[in-house]
């Protein structure tokens, strides 16, 4: 019986494509054993912050780096014109962090509620743009 032996071959060749394909296929999805355990699939928390004391791009920069530099912060957009950051991280817990490491800089910082505007005017507009405000 000639069959058995090609037979045999066959469900071998497949059985070695099937574990790298079922890798591979855990891997794209994000799940496997090379998933990113720092990467979730849950949408940030986002908070907005009043930011007092900031007069120029250095300021926006400084405090720009310091929250990008907090573990756990995914975005972070500053805006000079308003006085104001929007700070979007992994989860709720990270927030005292961002608020004190911002405070270490010089700067009085505030969270402010969903929803609120904030206006101050300043001589120098350079800001970058902080998008509608969602917590």
């Amino acid at each position: 019986m000639n069959h058995i032996p090609k037979f045999h071959h066959l469900a071998m060749t497949l059985k070695s494509l099937a574990l790298p394909a079922y890798l591979a296929i855990f891997t794209l999805c994000g799940c496997g054993p090379d998933a990113d355990p720092r990467v979730s699939d849950a949408a940030p928390v986002v908070y907005q912050y009043a930011i007092k004391g900031m007069h120029c791009q250095n300021c926006v920069d400084a405090i720009t780096d310091k929250a990008m530099h907090t573990d756990g912060v995914v975005d972070c957009k500053v805006n000079l014109k308003d006085n104001s950051a929007m700070i979007a991280m992994r989860d709720s817990a990270v927030e005292p962090q961002v608020k004190s490491g911002i405070e270490k800089l010089g700067y009085t910082v505030t969270v402010v509620p969903s929803g609120a505007v904030i206006s101050a005017p300043m001589a120098n507009p350079a800001s970058t743009s902080v998008p509608a405000v969602s917590k």
